[in-house]
């Protein structure tokens, strides 16, 4: 008789070591769901940045490098509520940059960008400006990776032209856009970010993005239900 009743008991302890860990895991699963959904919407509810001005904007190629560059221009003008600087840098995989702004020979604003961005040009997050200020000097460090470099902007003459650490002349001034916050959130441009997403393909329109998102959403919604019933 002890020794069925021990038998019983043994037998009852992993059922109850399984409901103890049902409630642990599903938990944990939900609430990575729900932060994850949380950190999305909370990102979309961020302004995108946009143009608020113009120094030089030109694809006209100034030169290009595999080695160490400094190079500074003088005369641009940096508005109020500036947050980002966009320069006309394109490489393969882009080396880290270091840049700041000088106004009466101090720095008035600085930032710089990681390595590995790969586009025509480079945007890099600065300290933000509550006023406009100018005239100013904007130099830029490149800290070179051995993959070729190339600089774009607009010829001018030697008078107007960047300038290199060493005082070498560029053929111009390179090119550079001055960004600040939106007014909107990227939820009031879904719809015109899925219409620039859906053109230009063989099927064209706002709805292949829409369908898109539709699909990797079920696709998810299907995975957290599949993790869910496996659960142990």
């Amino acid at each position: 008789m002890t020794e069925h009743l021990s038998d019983a008991g043994g037998g009852k302890a992993p059922d109850q070591r399984r409901l103890r860990s049902i409630g642990p895991a599903r938990v944990t699963l939900a609430l990575g769901a729900v932060l994850t959904i949380a950190a999305v919407a909370l990102t979309l509810t961020g302004s995108p940045l946009r143009v608020v001005s113009v120094g030089a904007k030109s694809q006209q190629t100034l030169g290009s490098t595999t080695t160490d560059t400094t190079l500074c221009q003088s005369g641009e003008s940096l508005p109020g509520g500036l947050s980002g600087i966009r320069l006309g840098l394109e490489g393969p995989v882009g080396p880290p940059v270091l840049l700041r702004a000088f106004s009466q020979g101090r720095v008035i604003t600085e930032g710089s960008r990681a390595p590995n961005w790969t586009d025509s040009s480079v945007t890099i997050p600065v300290k933000p400006l509550q006023h406009s200020v100018k005239p100013v000097k904007l130099c830029f460090y490149v800290n070179a990776n051995s993959e070729l470099l190339k600089l774009y902007g607009v010829h001018t003459t030697a008078q107007e032209a960047a300038r290199g650490k060493s005082g070498q002349v560029l053929p111009g001034r390179f090119s550079v856009e001055y960004l600040a916050p939106s007014n909107e959130s990227w939820w009031s441009r879904a719809f015109s970010v899925a219409r620039h997403m859906g053109v230009g393909h063989a099927i064209t329109g706002t709805w292949v993005a829409l369908l898109v998102a539709v699909i990797v959403a079920a696709a998810a919604s299907l995975i957290l239900s599949l993790a869910w019933k496996e659960l142990p």
